[in-house]
């Protein structure tokens, strides 16, 4: 955390474009990854602007360094807040001019990396759902005994094989 005075007044840090290609790249994807990303920022805008006013004060009180240690003790459990705290600190160092070119890159390269990693699990998460639609509607239909678990292992497998056997000109779609 700095402990130098501020010298001029910021705007406020959501709002202040920042110019960096961090912004341009959540904008600019326009997947349901950055649209994840964005939405927590909403969810955590007021700790995320109290975090960045209170990082940018010369010296913290008691009562305001309890704060920070609240908001960081949110963000060890909550990824996306995390995240979105190390923005913060990144752009903090960059508004003071204490972030250097390879620490941009770095952070760069993380979002990066969340954004993937959230594009994955989004897509994990999508089609773990549809599979248990599936399963559920393979039971209903008498072709499956198994859990409904979203796991397309091989029970499934052979309740769709078993389906498309029993009827293999129409589908049962009155079940669905």
């Amino acid at each position: 955390m700095n402990t130098e005075p501020v010298t001029a007044p910021l705007d406020n840090p959501l709002t202040t474009p920042v110019a960096t290609p961090i912004s341009d790249l959540l904008t600019a994807r326009g997947e349901a990854p950055a649209d994840g990303l964005m939405q927590a920022l909403r969810q955590h805008r007021t700790t995320l602007i109290d975090y960045c006013t209170l990082a940018l004060q010369p010296s913290l009180s008691t009562t305001d360094e309890d704060r920070v240690g609240e908001i960081l003790a949110q963000a060890v459990d909550d990824p996306l807040l995390s995240f979105w705290v190390e923005e913060v600190d990144g752009w903090v160092g960059e508004q003071l001019d204490l972030l250097s070119e390879d620490a941009l890159k770095q952070q760069q390269n993380k979002l990066k990396r969340i954004i993937g990693q959230t594009w994955v699990d989004t897509l994990w998460n999508d089609l773990q759902h549809r599979t248990k639609a599936l399963q559920a509607y393979l039971k209903r239909v008498g072709v499956y005994s198994g859990a409904i678990d979203g796991v397309m292992g091989p029970t499934t497998q052979h309740a769709i094989e078993s389906l498309k056997t029993a009827y293999p000109d129409e589908l049962p779609l009155g079940y669905l």
